[in-house]
């Protein structure tokens, strides 16, 4: 990403793109980590027993972290950011982590 910065002008698209989606593809992999990192050492401290991790979910988050940054910056990118496209974009992706991390309703009759 430092070569991308130093040797293409920063008005060009594809400079652009490729700076907000190394950026996004960066944050998303701190993001999975910290999280895989936190739910093994909570999972070790489990109380009574040990409970598996569950590193699906951490890294899933850190990839829909990773899609939000890299929307809000594309957004940003073509003057299309505003208090309310980001807050339609979050609000997206809030809804789609209550979705996916929503348990089961137990079965009826």
């Amino acid at each position: 990403m430092i070569f991308l910065l130093l040797t293409r002008d920063p008005t060009e698209p594809l400079a652009v793109a490729a700076v907000v989606g190394a950026s996004a593809v960066a944050i998303a992999c701190v993001v999975a980590l910290l999280g895989v990192a936190i739910d093994d050492r909570d999972a070790a401290l489990a109380r009574p027993r040990r409970r598996r991790p569950h590193r699906a979910q951490a890294v899933r988050r850190g990839i829909e972290v990773g899609a939000l940054v890299a929307a809000l910056g594309l957004l940003r990118a073509v003057d299309g950011l505003s208090l309310i496209t980001g807050g339609f974009v979050v609000a997206g992706f809030v809804l789609a982590e209550l979705v996916l991390t929503a348990r089961p309703a137990a079965r009826s009759g």
